[in-house]
């Protein structure tokens, strides 16, 4: 993903990463985005199954090609 495409953060307007996250309880997987200055300005968790799952394949993909 281009830069110019990623989400910004409300408070400082840098680009927020996108990384993959567990619930601590569940344990199930969760798409994050998360300000990269500081992980205190803005944090969001995507949950939906179907979604996360396409993520998940997709980079699985991607780490196969790279290997």
């Amino acid at each position: 993903m281009s830069k110019e495409r990623l989400p910004v953060c409300p408070v400082c307007s840098q680009h927020l990463c996108i990384r993959l996250a567990t619930g601590r309880k569940s344990g199930k997987a969760f798409v994050m985005l998360i300000c990269s200055k500081d992980g205190r300005h803005f944090r969001a968790f995507i949950s939906d199954r179907s979604y996360v799952g396409r993520v998940i394949e997709h980079l699985e993909a991607h780490r196969d090609l790279g290997a």
